[in-house]
């Protein structure tokens, strides 16, 4: 599970043209593919655990960064007037980069043209591509020679956040360290090592993703209330309120009005292929 589930960013959808995306199944993993016009130079983006690696497809300029995650609502420049092209990696997937520790990736992005042979070469390639689709088929070469799709061992990590996505982030340290037959203290160091946030945090994130995925794929959106709300993700009105407010920035009327007219087709292809 923890190598499939891939949150969403809405702010792409909603405050820029001609967003599209693909989630690809392969043998071992998911993989996020989409793309978006730049209408505008910057939208604000929300935390998601993951990594997103993104090129701005500009002919006289091409250029990639690797954005880890953010941990509390983040203005994000873009360049305006661009078709920009990303991938979105699940946490566990995301933790295993290869060219650089995504722990330290936290709130940031660096040049993957920097960090990566591939890097350069393939921002020129995927800017000159003619299609979304061509697009993913040169990313899928990179991240194949990349060893991206090697089926990896789980370790505790992987259970982990695994257990969390499970509860939809309503689980405590003490319970996880039960399931997982570990100290607390353990799991608090060795986890954020990995992932950049504690486990607690890690939760929280989880949560609000699961908001996010109940308003946007919610089949009765006019009809839902606060209360469905809290029900869907948290204990009470007022811990939703709190929550909503650390991650958006708005009050949950606020959130549930930007967010409930936005439609993602979320289209799934799956594949034997590595």
């Amino acid at each position: 599970m923890s190598h499939r589930s891939i949150p969403i960013q809405f702010c792409f959808s909603s405050d820029f043209e001609d967003y599209k995306e693909c989630i690809v199944n392969y043998k071992n993993i998911s993989v996020l593919y989409y793309q978006f016009y730049a209408s505008t130079d910057h939208t604000k983006v929300v935390a998601d655990g993951c990594a997103d690696i993104q090129f701005c497809c500009d002919q006289d300029n091409a250029s990639s960064t690797v954005w880890g995650s953010v941990l509390a609502p983040q203005s994000i420049e873009f360049n305006a007037g661009k078709i920009y092209y990303g991938i979105r990696l699940s946490t566990s997937v995301s933790r295993r980069l290869s060219f650089l520790h995504y722990a330290e990736l936290i709130n940031k992005g660096v040049s993957l043209s920097g960090l990566n042979d591939f890097g350069s070469e393939l921002s020129e390639k995927i800017t000159h591509a003619k299609s979304f689709k061509e697009r993913i088929l040169l990313t899928q070469k990179w991240l194949l020679d990349l060893g991206f799709f090697e089926p990896q061992k789980m370790d505790f990590i992987d259970y982990s956040i695994d257990k969390i996505l499970e509860e939809k982030g309503n689980l405590k340290v003490s319970d996880l360290s039960e399931y997982i037959g570990s100290s607390e203290r353990l799991i608090r160091d060795k986890f954020t090592q990995a992932v950049g946030m504690s486990p607690k945090q890690f939760c929280r994130v989880v949560r609000f993703q699961s908001l996010i995925e109940y308003i946007i794929f919610n089949e009765c959106k006019d009809s839902f209330s606060l209360n469905d709300l809290t029900l869907s993700s948290y204990y009470d009105e007022s811990h939703l309120s709190k929550e909503v407010k650390y991650f958006s920035g708005l009050t949950p009327k606020q959130f549930i009005n930007q967010t409930s007219n936005i439609v993602i087709k979320r289209n799934a292809v799956s594949t034997t292929q590595h």
